[in-house]
């Protein structure tokens, strides 16, 4: 049992890992570094050579874990997909949309990289697509190996369809976690763990934050309501960047439950025309995403679709909440555009909640301070508004990380690519309260023995 690290990226921008067990080939995620275009965003795939691919496991829709799924697909034909229904649902809506920006990029100059499919590719894909049910192990064949391998996924509580995958074979068992949340969130309740595995393989993007291992997302709903009654008690609005799949659909639910318990005023909340279409998924879904409130639905809450022609409105003409994308102002986002109209008005807010890489203009705007001049698109703009950060991370603390694995118990435990703080951080905890593991800490390129 062996395991290379094929990220692109020591940041992990674009996860993907190939692991051997007993002959039979796993590709553990196919994303693609969204920092990057063309083929620099794609893993690399040189350390594979002519080893096995047999399956590859999808545990999520987010891009940075499906985003390459079409052109691995289209060299490794005979190699058969498997995630939850919602995931292959979401994946499909995400790949679909990104096609459409690679070629809508390459026709107007704005990159000069081909690009990597189109959506005829994508609709290629569906009938190697099979899907496989929380807690219901399936046996899959490899095409060099004569013992299937017994796979079981579990509820990995990161957004809708979210799995892990405990993988068994002969050589012993490695538990895949993706992105996990051990605690509910605010949609959907928290990750579901194995009885015990040989090796865990696991992410670590919070283990360095002492903030977020004390962090109670109830407090942060409580200070996102006042701050909004803040803003719209002068006759402001407030942007609300996100990313349309996970946190536009947790926010659309804090904000409706703010309005109907009556936390903050009754006024428009416009959501963004993508997040809505992952929001009706989420509700076709409802019965597999064990939701914290069986009863809620998203086609319930009181919202409108963003239409375009909001930004020919005056910026005074009342409060609304915009819940857009993307969460890092991303260049031609409605939500860079939002930004623009409502920037220089000290009455509105720019609210974010999610991380801002740096070097984006979301970066920039959270550094800066009241009456600083922002550069966007080559134009100033003079920050007036209130700007805020809120967190509601879908992703598991240091402390849950910690209580992971001293649940599942396992010989060796993979700290995979990331934030070098973070797995360094998470690798000394575990060297005082769980000594008897072993830590690993691949780079990318690198194969590791998982079983000795």
């Amino acid at each position: 049992m062996d395991l290379t690290i094929l990220s692109p990226t020591a940041d992990c921008g674009g996860s993907c890992l190939y692991l051997n067990l007993d002959g039979t080939g796993f590709l553990l995620d196919a994303g693609c570094d969204l920092s990057r275009t063309g083929e620099a965003s794609l893993p690399d795939l040189r350390p594979l050579g002519n080893a096995p691919l047999d399956w590859i496991l999808l545990s999520h829709a987010h891009l940075d874990h499906c985003g390459s799924l079409p052109v691995i697909a289209q060299r490794w034909p005979d190699a058969r997909v498997l995630c939850s229904r919602a995931t292959w649902e979401l994946a499909r809506l995400q790949l679909v949309r990104r096609a459409a920006l690679m070629a809508r990029a390459w026709a107007e100059g704005q990159s000069g990289d081909y690009p990597l499919y189109d959506e005829n590719e994508i609709g290629e894909l569906e009938s190697r697509v099979q899907f496989i049910v929380n807690g219901e192990p399936e046996a899959l064949a490899g095409s060099w190996n004569p013992y299937p391998t017994q796979v079981t996924a579990f509820d990995a509580g990161h957004i809708l369809g979210s799995q892990s995958f405990l993988l068994e074979g002969r050589a012993g068992s490695a538990f895949h976690t993706g992105d996990s949340c051990l605690r509910p969130q605010s949609v959907i309740q928290g990750a579901v763990l194995p009885a015990s595995a040989d090796v865990v393989i696991t992410g670590t993007t919070l283990a360095w934050s002492d903030f977020h291992n004390t962090l109670k997302r109830r407090d942060e709903i409580s200070r996102l309501a006042q701050a909004i009654n803040d803003v719209t008690a002068m006759g402001g609005s407030i942007l609300l960047p996100v990313f349309n799949l996970g946190l536009a659909q947790e926010l659309l639910f804090v904000l409706h439950m703010l309005k109907k318990k009556g936390r903050i005023q009754p006024i428009p909340i416009h959501v963004g025309p993508d997040a809505w279409k992952v929001a009706a998924i989420y509700d076709r879904f409802a019965a597999e995403d064990r939701r914290l409130l069986e009863d809620f639905s998203f086609s319930d809450t009181l919202v409108d679709v963003f239409s375009d022609d909001l930004l020919e409105h005056s910026p005074d003409r009342g409060s609304e909440i915009y819940l857009v994308a993307t969460g890092m102002l991303s260049l031609g986002s409605l939500a860079r555009r939002l930004f623009r109209r409502l920037a220089p008005h000290p009455v509105h807010g720019v609210f974010f909640t999610s991380h801002c890489a740096s070097g984006t203009l979301g970066k920039a705007v959270i550094k800066s301070r009241q009456g600083d001049l922002l550069d966007v698109d080559g134009a100033p703009v003079m920050r007036q508004c209130r700007v805020e950060e809120f967190h509601f991370t879908s992703h598991s603390t240091r402390d849950e990380l910690m209580d992971m694995l001293g649940r599942l118990s396992p010989a060796k435990a993979v700290l995979l690519p990331g934030r070098k703080d973070s797995r360094e951080r998470l690798a000394r905890e575990m060297a005082i309260s769980l000594p008897s593991i072993t830590c690993l800490l691949p780079e990318p390129g690198e194969e590791i023995p998982l079983v000795d």
